[in-house]
């Protein structure tokens, strides 16, 4: 897994909305500059919008039920959360075998 590349995309994707924009519209040229398997990118390009509104509220709960804070901005670059949980929660979802 190029769990780097993947940490950049969906990090991104979640707190810069012109390139989730990109990421969701033209996804093959928003991940033109990451190295992904080919699996990894087909997960990428099978996300919705509503994936990454799930996402975000998931993790959002996850954040408000333990209290940590620490890897990336969701609200205005201000409140952060960890990347492994949400690489873990899109993997476990929309990767291989998820919903």
């Amino acid at each position: 897994m190029s769990r780097e590349a993947l940490t950049t995309i969906v990090s991104r994707a979640l707190t810069d909305s012109e390139y989730r924009s990109q990421l969701l519209s033209d996804p093959d040229a928003a991940l033109q500059d990451y190295d992904l398997s080919e699996a990894e990118a087909q997960m990428i390009r099978n996300l919705s919008s509503d994936a990454f509104d799930e996402l975000t509220m998931d993790l959002e709960s996850r954040q408000s039920k333990s209290g940590f804070l620490g890897g990336i901005s969701l609200m205005g670059e201000k409140d952060t959360v960890d990347m492994d949980s949400v690489l873990n929660l899109m993997m476990n979802k929309y990767g291989p075998g998820g919903s």
